[in-house]
């Protein structure tokens, strides 16, 4: 339960530094930058919203001798969240389910959340047993706000608006990102040395590693932003190569080689019902039920 809900951190984590962009005044003829300063700057405004996200990996691992394979590792991860957030006062719930296949064997997972602040504090509570039971902890910071996503970090580069599409009936405006990679390390770092994909990653896995593409829909009618997505298979590819090569010493391991194959590996997050989210409130048998959670 803790691996799955400190994924789900990570990547709002991931989605608050890294898709954040600049500030800059209106201006008559407007830019890309501006452009999408304006829409995430009118998202940051919304009293509530609601947030679909799914992340997928599918890697294969494979360890060989001199030419001949030791051990081969297929692995298929598919993650979906679906949350409701709500700014004053602040409260979020949340359903999310994991499926996992390595090596032959699936593993399934769901669990339900709820926040809200109870003072300067936030309270997350969370159930892996389809509500039966119930965990609470407390925290300084929410796991998810709508400011993140306009946090200024600097990052983003060649913006660019490279098409305008018809989604659903909808006019959309399609930009295109640069990221530098470093803020993948600020995200993990964040989330606390307990994370899985810190430690799938390596100590310093994330560090020094290169650019990637964010690209980003802004529903013309409403100018807001309605999807992101984000591909990491080229960089976390680098990132387990690295840490690959860091924790099985191949330097050191005449002839052994490790082969990594990872075609898929995305984040898409989708943003909807925008000031439509009914009034969240935790039900009082959650937080009568719930305990707290271990560290």
């Amino acid at each position: 339960m803790k691996k799955i809900v400190s994924v789900m951190l990570t990547l709002t984590l991931i989605l608050g530094l890294m898709l954040a962009l600049p500030s800059a005044p209106a201006r008559a003829e407007s830019t890309p930058e501006q452009e999408l300063t304006e829409a995430f700057t009118n998202l940051n405004a919304l009293d509530s919203l609601h947030m679909d996200l799914d992340f997928a990996i599918d890697l294969t691992i494979d360890i060989s001798m001199e030419g001949q394979s030791l051990m081969n590792l297929p692995m298929n991860i598919a993650l979906k969240l679906g949350m409701e957030y709500q700014k004053e006062p602040y409260a979020m719930s949340g359903q999310m389910e994991m499926h996992m296949t390595s090596m032959g064997e699936t593993e399934n997972k769901k669990a339900l959340m709820y926040g809200e602040k109870d003072g300067d504090a936030v309270i997350s509570y969370s159930s892996d047993d389809d509500g039966a039971t119930w965990k609470k902890k407390q925290a300084e910071k929410a796991s998810f706000s709508v400011d993140d996503l306009s946090t200024i970090i600097g990052s983003a580069k060649e913006i660019q608006k490279i098409n305008m599409e018809t989604v659903d009936g909808n006019d959309m405006d399609v930009y295109t990102a640069i990221v530098d990679g470093q803020y993948l390390q600020k995200a993990l770092d964040a989330a606390g040395s307990n994370n899985p994909l810190s430690g799938m990653m390596g100590e310093d896995g994330a560090s020094g590693m290169g650019d990637f593409e964010v690209v980003i829909y802004v529903d013309r009618a409403v100018n807001l932003p309605v999807r992101i997505s984000i591909d990491l298979a080229s960089m976390m590819k680098d990132m387990l190569d690295a840490a690959m090569q860091s924790s099985l010493g191949l330097g050191e391991a005449e002839g052994m080689e490790v082969k990594i194959d990872l075609p898929v590996a995305s984040v898409v997050c989708e943003l909807s019902q925008f000031n439509s989210v009914p009034l969240i409130e935790i039900p009082e048998d959650v937080k009568a039920a719930a305990t707290p959670a271990q560290d």
